[in-house]
């Protein structure tokens, strides 16, 4: 969920007068009248309006502060602020660039799953579409694409899948299908692989039975 208190530069222990004073400050700096042609600033001011709106309104902050609560004690991170797709894809570098230190054999691989679904969760989604900015685009399905390799293949699917909801070149499409093709191609050979061992021994077996 997303972190409203980070959003405004604030920390949670964050008065109604702290909070009303942030808001003023970036509302002031992200106005739309005073960047008319900006739309990052555009999508910066509504999510600065969100945030200022939830933590100052007395029943959506009780609720936002449950929310907020259940999530952390069942282990979840707060989302970090995103509103622009250099910001989605910035976010995905930064957990690609972890990944690379991972031990595939003690990865918790269904954890990664979740972490990796987040990055291109709907909202995001949403955000990339709306701007619209192809070569953004591009990139973000790229790299989620080449961050899969330590999931199950079941898992990697289903992120490919939710690639497809991300405008992008037909090149990306092209990705995207090849990567299927090949996943599905080795998940087959791998319910297979026993068949085909045990028909090796056996003829192995027959093998060195003629040779006595």
């Amino acid at each position: 969920m997303k972190d409203y208190y980070q959003i405004l530069g604030l920390p949670p222990s964050a008065t109604t007068g702290e909070i009303k004073m942030a808001y003023r400050k970036l509302a002031h700096l992200y106005h739309p009248d005073k960047n008319p042609s900006d739309t990052y600033a555009a999508a910066q001011f509504n999510l600065v309006k969100e945030a200022y709106d939830t933590l100052t309104r007395a029943d959506l902050k009780a609720q936002y502060l449950q929310e907020r609560w259940l999530s952390q004690t069942m282990g979840n991170r707060m989302e970090q602020a995103v509103s622009t797709p250099p910001q989605v894809l910035q976010a995905l570098l930064n957990a690609h660039q972890q990944l690379i230190h991972y031990d595939e054999y003690r990865v918790d691989k269904k954890g990664l799953y979740h972490t990796l679904e987040a990055l291109i969760a709907p909202d995001r989604v949403g955000i990339l579409n709306h701007f619209n900015e192809e070569a953004v685009n591009k990139e973000v399905v790229w790299w989620m694409a080449d961050s899969i390799f330590l999931l199950y293949p079941e898992d990697q699917l289903r992120i490919l899948e939710q690639l497809k909801q991300i405008s992008a070149p037909s090149g990306s499409r092209d990705l995207i299908e090849k990567k299927q093709k090949s996943i599905r191609r080795m998940m087959r050979l791998n319910r297979y692989k026993p068949f085909l061992i045990l028909g090796l021994i056996i003829l192995l077996c027959i093998i060195i039975a003629y040779s006595l």
